[in-house]
């Protein structure tokens, strides 16, 4: 689902490629997604000619809410006029093949495609995608402290071991293709109670098969799962840290949460 915190780029064409974003060091790590959009611009023959980029940010990093999608997005978005889903393909390559980081399509996706007041269901096989609005519940976020990036986790090991038939992580994923199948059916019909239980299940599967939680998520999880209110909570993003997402009834009071929902139907922190 789309959140109100952005990502934006300032491309102010002529001299060679520079980039600049407040409270980051200049050549660090971070340019790496820049440079990778760019060299996969170039070889799609879709850059305009060197300039300045100017980068401002409100994600953080290392939390699960798909920060580097973002960056990657933002860019292509400022240097090509190519549609919503083929500037996320694009930026998936770019992290895949000059990154080194094999993700999936999906934050790109939903970087590039997802709308206020909806969630994007999207198919990772193919491409395609619809919106579902989300009515009558809070999303509440709990940042766990605990920050990661992909790259000093198991996540490419996990990833192999999803495509090996027999595997606990290829249960999982398989289990969750009818978890959101069905969770889809849930939340066009509004039954946010059953579609909690999908998301319990989610965690729970996380947990135990596909081994990317850690007991201080579970812990959090857990707690959350028999306090009042509380629809369904699971880890989000790629595991080993980031935030727990919390689906509650409006009005739900929880200590420690940032609200990310709003009258507009935009999620935003308040």
């Amino acid at each position: 689902m789309a959140i109100h915190l952005r990502t934006t780029v300032t491309y102010t064409p002529g001299g060679p490629w520079r980039f600049a974003s407040e409270g980051h060091e200049e050549g660090g790590a971070w340019t790496r997604y820049v440079t990778g959009v760019i060299e996969v611009l170039e070889e799609e023959g879709l850059a305009p000619e060197p300039g300045a980029l100017e980068i401002a940010s409100q994600l953080p990093e290392g939390l699960g809410l798909a920060s580097s999608a973002a960056l990657e997005v933002a860019v292509a978005g400022a240097l090509c006029d190519a549609p919503p889903l083929e500037i996320a393909r694009l930026c998936r390559r770019a992290e895949n093949d000059k990154v080194g980081v094999p993700c999936g399509p999906m934050d790109q996706a939903v970087a590039a495609c997802a709308i206020a007041g909806n969630v994007l269901a999207l198919d990772c096989a193919d491409g395609t995608f619809f919106h579902l609005p989300l009515q009558h519940a809070w999303i509440l976020a709990f940042d766990t402290g605990i920050s990661r990036t992909l790259r000093d986790t198991p996540y490419a090991e996990r990833l192999r071991e999803a495509g090996e038939p027999g595997t606990p992580a290829a249960r999982h994923v398989a289990e969750e293709k009818q978890r959101v199948a069905a969770g889809i059916e849930y939340l066009d019909r509004g039954d946010l109670r059953r579609f909690g239980g999908l998301v319990n299940e989610s965690h729970a599967s996380l947990r135990d098969l596909y081994r990317c939680s850690l007991p201080e998520i579970d812990d959090l999880v857990e707690r959350l799962w028999i306090t009042p209110g509380v629809f369904g909570a699971r880890l989000v993003g790629a595991g080993w840290g980031g935030c727990v997402l919390a689906l509650v009834e409006p009005g739900t009071k929880l200590r420690g949460a940032t609200h990310l929902a709003s009258d507009d139907g935009l999620y935003r922190v308040e």
